[in-house]
């Protein structure tokens, strides 16, 4: 891909990782990122191609401008395939390493390439989220149980698609972002995993279903505690809820918020700056 065009953008610092992953579809060594001493906010910069650069501010703002690329180093990649989750699951974003290791022992393997949808496992909140997942359902796996699945703020889809590879006979994926929904469809085709079923929704103003055995909520804490009585009502009572999106310092007052809903608080998941809480609904009025 030739390099002819930057694509930049100012952000919080506080959501740098949540970038990094974000604007990895766009190839992980054009991405740099600048950060100002005594400052809040970061630059970023993307080198790319004038198409990419167009789908980047259509997707996230910013601003494009040609480039001359003669003499500019890329940084080295740090992608790591693939992303292994309590022996369970296999996470990949590189298909053709995907094609040659499915068939390898040690977890079934999942195809989830960057792109402009969040979560491809490398970020903090997606991975603890899988973590969570993978450890809530194993009652459910080990008895045989059918089980239903929620996954609202769905991103790429990799919680539900996860979800359908555990096990799950009914799946839901809902996000605020259309073209979130439409990679996520195309992530279940291209898995070949047809149970899971993704739409788009504001979990603000969506009257949430409910009669789900696990919900998972990897959206942003002012979201999760704005919607918390619509989405905590989603739960089967004795069913697990997983959230994150949370910054570390907002733990307490997040799970406050939930406890007050009516759910049990059972662990905390730390990495980084960011957290995953586990809840279940056995304590549920």
């Amino acid at each position: 891909m030739p390099i002819t065009h930057l694509w930049s953008r100012l952000s919080s610092s506080k959501w740098e990782d949540t970038w990094i992953e974000r604007l990895r579809f766009a190839g992980e060594q054009s991405l740099v990122i600048t950060k100002f001493p005594a400052s809040r906010s970061i630059r970023l910069d993307v080198y790319t191609d004038l198409q990419t650069a167009k789908k980047l501010q259509t997707g996230f703002g910013g601003s494009i401008r040609p480039f001359n690329a003669k003499g500019w180093q890329p940084p080295a990649s740090s992608i790591r395939d693939p992303l292994r989750i309590a022996g369970t699951l296999r996470i990949y974003r590189n298909g053709d390493l995907f094609s040659s290791e499915k068939e390898k022992p040690g977890g079934t393997p999942l195809l989830i390439p960057s792109g402009m949808a969040f979560g491809t496992g490398d970020h903090a909140t997606t991975a603890r989220c899988l973590q969570l997942l993978v450890e809530a359902t194993e009652p459910l796996r080990n008895a045989g149980k059918k089980w239903s699945m929620l996954d609202l703020g769905c991103g790429s889809g990799i919680l539900a698609l996860a979800s359908e590879l555990l096990g799950a006979n009914k799946i839901l994926g809902v996000d605020f972002d259309e073209t979130c929904v439409g990679i996520a469809k195309e992530n279940a085709l291209l898995n070949r995993l047809p149970i899971a079923r993704f739409r788009k929704a504001d979990v603000l103003k969506w009257s949430t279903p409910s009669g789900y055995d696990v919900v998972a909520a990897n959206i942003y804490s002012t979201i999760l505690t704005a919607a918390a009585p619509m989405i905590a009502g989603a739960v089967n009572p004795g069913g697990a809820f997983i959230l994150s999106g949370i910054l570390a310092v907002e733990e307490e007052a997040v799970k406050k918020v939930f406890i007050r809903q009516g759910l049990c608080f059972r662990k905390t998941l730390k990495r980084g700056k960011w957290v995953a809480m586990l809840f279940d609904s056995a304590l549920r009025k």
